[in-house]
């Protein structure tokens, strides 16, 4: 009998471990699955601000060739955010020399005349991770422009990705 009772207290530990392991299995899968969502979210997120402001700037190109003006160079090397006096709610300001960036922030890096954002739901781990993105505002000068309304007129503004190693070579990544 006490080899009975034996028996049916291992089976039940066995019950209970397999119902645990299932439970961190479970709670693992669950865990990566809100990880991808929240990853995919913030890239949707980060990809709205940056199509906004790079049709802001359109927009902006477009009011002043309308008013027949010209671009001027401070569009240029000006900060977006307060050129188009719009921000977004999860604008940091401006970043200055040496500062590193918060996660989930767009900031404002004057020298180089750079937009950045950074990740907040990064895979550090991952080797192909770009932690940091960086867009400059960039000029569409008129030899580019077709079209015969462009002759004689200003410039179009247009939002550029920055390549990593420029990112890197200014010691904002490591």
């Amino acid at each position: 009998m006490s080899g009975e009772y034996q028996l049916q207290g291992r089976v039940r530990l066995a019950r209970r471990l397999g119902w645990a392991l299932t439970g961190l299995m479970l709670l693992a899968v669950l865990l990566a699955l809100a990880w991808q969502i929240v990853q995919v979210s913030e890239r949707r997120a980060q990809q709205a601000t940056r199509e906004h402001l790079a049709s802001s700037l359109a927009s902006l190109t477009a009011e002043q060739l309308a008013q027949d003006r010209l671009l001027t160079r401070g569009m240029l090397v000006g900060n977006p955010f307060l050129l188009l006096r719009w921000q977004q709610d999860n604008y940091c300001g401006e970043l200055a020399r040496g500062e590193t960036p918060a996660r989930g922030c767009w900031y404002w890096l004057a020298e180089p005349g750079w937009v950045l954002y950074r990740w907040r739901f990064s895979d550090g781990w991952a080797k192909d991770s770009t932690e940091l993105q960086a867009y400059r505002v960039q000029a569409v000068s008129q030899a580019t422009a077709t079209g015969a309304h462009w002759q004689g007129r200003g410039l179009a503004l247009e939002l550029q990705a920055v390549p990593q190693a420029q990112i890197a070579a200014q010691g904002l990544i490591e």
